[in-house]
This record gives C-alpha cells, structure tokens and sequence, in this order.
C-alpha cells in the first residue's frame, strides 16, 4: 500500500513538473500525500467518477483514455489521467499566481494599449512638415496621413495607372468597400486638382450632408474622398517625371530639418539616355539611384549638395531614388523617363 502511495505521489509530482506548475523542490512529501488523497476520493466517489469518465469526444483529454488494440488499461493509467483533467480545470477556474502577486494582474492590456499609440511609419518624423502642408479642405489626422504616407510608398514604382495606385493606397481604410471605392475616386480623378474643395463641396452636397470642419465627423464618402486627396498631393510629390518636352524637373519637399531639394536632369537619346539627379540636402544623408544593371551612390556627413548619374536607362519606365536623412529616416521617389509628354 505504501509502495502504491508513493507511486501515485511520484506520478503527481511528475505531472506538475510537465504543466510547468512547480519546480522539483517545491512540493515535498506532505503536500503530495493531502493531493493524493483527496484524488482518491474522487475515486471512490461514484458521482465524481462518473462525471470525470464521461465521454467527449471533442475533448482533449479523450485521446489518453482511448485504447488502442492490445492495450490492458491500467488503474495507475488511469488515475493519470484523471490526475491530468482534474488539474486542468483547476487551472482554468483559478491560475496560478507568480511568487510576487498576491492577485490575478492582466499584463496584455498595457501592451495593447502601447502598440496602438506606436506611429504606424515611425520613420517618417522627418518627413511630416510636408504632409501637414497638404491642401486638403478638411486635414487628416496625423496618424492618418502617416498611414497614407506608408501605403503611397508601397504603391509608388507599381506599373498601375494613377486612379488604380489611389484605390490601392486607401483600400486599407474601407475593408469591404471596393466599389464604393471605386466611385468615388472616379469622380476625384475627373476633378481638377485646383478645385478639391469645391469638389469635396459637391460630393457632400449629392450625400445630403454638410461638410466638416474634422475627418472623424466626416461621413464615409467624405473620408474616401479626403484620403484619395492627400494620396493624390502624396503621390504627385514622390514622382519625377521628365520627358524630351520637360527635360529638366525640380521638386521641394519639407522636412523637419528643412527643405530638401531635388532636380533631375534627362538628356533623351534614341532608346536610351542619361540621367543625372542633383540634390540640396537639409542635413547629412545619402542618395541611391537604381537602374536596370547597375545604381548611384552618394553620401555626406552635413547638409549640402549631393549629385547621382545613371546612363542606358530605358525610356517609360519607373526607378527608385532613395533618399536618406539622418540615420534611418528613408524616403522612396519614382523618377519617370518618358518619351512623350
């Protein structure tokens, strides 16, 4: 009888070691001797038995008492199992605490909370003088226009056409609402750019509302059409485009340590021809200009002048100039050789 205690109280130990309840010398002799106890108690118990060895077959713990062919079931196999269930719904009724809580503590909450205040483009601090300066009729809120920001980056060097690459970049704002989508950026791409408020005005007008003095108070079609806005101001100041008619393009964009200038120089041959970008920079960084075979790289430590060349760059296509600020902080521009326009 001692021999068969003490099994049951090694096969106790066992399992809490296994569910990661206790370390080794946690428990001693005593403790597993009022456990084993009370288990056998619930061994005796026929009501106890009977609702601890009812079938489930959805239950996890089924798959221990099944038999396979062959198998002579066990009482120490038995109890186990029982053992098993019996701890695994006094877990879930009252978890275990660590050594330095005397109460159950949610630790998920507060990481919750903190992902959400992270800036969906951290990198993109230097970059928000410009997009506060859109010319939206209503402004976007600025974890908005950051978001937008991230998404008109991802979209930018795509082959789509300019209404395809807006609904792309403002998709993730209306799950579910394509279509609607759709409309409305048809109706801001036949809009002329000068006349976004009288258009926002408009729409607003055939909707039956007023237009707002905030986005959040903003119907849904309103906010379709204001973040289709600043994706199309976001879009128009990433791209360069030159053609034999506007060989020469220069483009500002303001940042927090000032205003970063570039100018792009084509010189158009046949097929081919080459490229050069000049650059002001309002602090140190670095430009990288990519081709089909090879790419450009500069760098400086200050603020100042940075130049990249390219040559045999074919003509209606699309190349990434990357251009660093600082330490991190990235921005991608598409740089468009066409051979009309």
């Amino acid at each position: 009888m001692d021999r068969d205690s003490e099994a049951l109280q090694k096969s106790y130990l066992k399992l809490l070691q296994e569910l990661g309840l206790t370390p080794p010398d946690v428990v001693d002799g005593s403790d597993l001797k009022i456990v084993a106890a009370a288990m056998q108690d619930d061994l005796t118990d026929p009501q106890r038995l009977d609702s601890e060895m009812s079938f489930d077959p959805d239950s996890p713990f089924e798959e221990d008492m099944l038999l396979k062919p062959g198998e002579i079931p066990a009482v120490q196999d038995r109890f186990y199992t029982l053992l098993k269930n019996r701890l695994q719904i006094e877990i879930q009724n009252k978890p275990p605490l660590f050594p330095w809580e005397k109460e159950i503590s949610d630790y998920g909450s507060e990481t919750a909370d903190s992902e959400v205040k992270q800036p969906v483009f951290s990198a993109a601090s230097l970059w928000m003088a410009q997009l506060r300066r859109l010319s939206l009729p209503v402004p976007l809120p600025e974890l908005v226009l950051l978001d937008l920001l991230e998404q008109c980056q991802s979209v930018l060097l795509s082959p789509l056409r300019e209404g395809a690459k807006l609904v792309k970049a403002v998709d993730s704002f209306f799950p579910g609402q394509s279509r609607l989508l759709n409309d409305v950026a048809g109706y801001i791409m036949v809009s002329p750019a000068r006349s976004t408020a009288v258009s926002l005005q408009q729409l607003a007008a055939e909707a039956g509302a007023e237009l707002p003095s905030q986005y959040e108070d903003a119907i849904e079609t309103q906010q379709m059409a204001l973040s289709l806005l600043a994706a199309r101001e976001i879009m128009s100041a990433l791209t360069l485009t030159v053609s034999p008619k506007q060989p020469t393009i220069e483009r500002q964009w303001l940042t927090d340590r000032g205003i970063l200038t570039l100018k792009t120089e084509y010189q158009f041959g046949q097929e081919t021809g080459r490229l050069q970008i000049k650059a002001e920079l309002p602090c140190g960084g670095s430009l990288q200009f990519q081709g089909e075979q090879w790419q450009a790289l500069a760098d400086r430590k200050d603020a100042g002048s940075l130049s990249v060349e390219l040559r045999e760059l074919s003509l209606n296509r699309t190349y990434p100039l990357e251009v660093r600020l600082g330490e991190a902080d990235v921005m991608t521009f598409a740089i468009r050789p066409m051979s009309a326009g």
